[in-house]
């Protein structure tokens, strides 16, 4: 019975993370488009990061319960690899079997090059088993390096400068906002405590918990926003959403969650999961790059290579499963 009311209580956690990350974004790009932001710029910055907000609550909580004696680093770098997983097969797979996903080369040589650097960098920093405090503060400060790059090449100092900031639509925004961050950290305390007595009771690792189930309810906010924007017609928002969200995962929220506690890496993620990842990115780069021409296009992903890029994911899940 307890094992009941402990799932129950982690979904709603997962609702109550995905509904806050929901009131973050919506208020976020209300606000962006109002500065007229170009929309590229909008998914790998503001969208990437309030769709990793999952993520980032789910480390900062992680790392809390860390220091007070818990370890729950299976929870965190679990969830982290697990919804990026989610995102570069399953959300991208799907997206590009209804409506196909297009690329610029720019996003290619620079953003999606960034991506594949931030999971090589993540498992160099995981050989050892443990991501210090030290480690965490460099992954951080190259995400920061990237963002002040994109944000000086959007010139955004100058175009929020030019605004009315007593305009009450900021004002309203700026609420919306504040309620979103409360309800995000409470849905991240219920995901850990939950996740944690639920890995412990099934007698299962937290890292398998968080990259099969936990990762994959973190990453509903990105298959939310991607779908939106293809469906809008803004597939460069959706492609920079899930390209920024991978980046944003790996230095960021795992960054900001080392740099608390420090976290230790279990065999499965350093040997399975990372290099799974890795391995799947690569693919997508060679789909958007067209060098399997008999599948595609250049610069696109269509629904043979999403259905390719579904079915990865699919046989993640049962080799998971079946190392159970």
């Amino acid at each position: 019975m307890l094992n009941v009311i402990d799932l129950g209580v982690l979904v709603l956690g997962m609702v109550a993370v995905w509904y806050g990350a929901g009131l973050v974004i919506d208020a976020s790009v209300r606000v962006a488009k109002a500065l007229k932001i170009h929309e590229a710029f909008i998914g790998l910055t503001i969208l990437s990061i309030g769709t990793s907000l999952p993520e980032i609550f789910t480390h900062i909580m992680s790392s809390v319960y860390i220091l007070k004696g818990v370890d729950a680093s299976g929870i965190s770098v679990g969830t982290n690899i697990g919804s990026n997983l989610v995102q570069i097969t399953l959300i991208l797979g799907v997206v590009a079997i209804f409506l196909k996903v297009k690329a610029k080369q720019k996003e290619l040589y620079r953003d999606y090059m960034i991506m594949i650097a931030s999971i090589v960098i993540l498992w160099l920093f995981s050989l050892g088993g443990y991501i210090s405090r030290i480690e965490g503060a460099v992954l951080t400060i190259l995400y920061i390096a990237y963002m002040i790059y994109l944000f000086k090449h959007e010139h955004v100092v100058a175009k929020v400068e030019s605004k009315d900031h007593k305009n009450p639509h900021y004002w309203k925004n700026g609420g919306i906002l504040a309620v979103g961050f409360v309800i995000l950290l409470y849905g991240a305390h219920l995901v850990v405590t939950r996740g944690e007595s639920l890995a412990e009771a099934w007698g299962i690792a937290d890292s398998v918990l968080g990259a099969l189930i936990i990762g994959f309810g973190t990453a509903l906010p990105e298959l939310t926003t991607a779908v939106r924007g293809v469906m809008k017609g803004a597939s460069g928002m959706s492609l920079g959403t899930l390209i920024g969200s991978n980046i944003t995962n790996p230095l960021f929220a795992l960054g900001v969650g080392a740099i608390i506690s420090g976290y230790t890496v279990d065999w499965n993620i350093l040997w399975v999961d990372l290099p799974i990842w890795f391995g799947v990115s690569i693919l997508g780069f060679v789909f958007f790059k067209g060098w399997l021409p008999w599948f595609g296009k250049k610069l696109e992903i269509n629904h043979k290579e999403g259905m390719v890029l579904l079915s990865l994911y699919v046989a993640y899940i049962a080799f998971k499963i079946y190392l159970l």
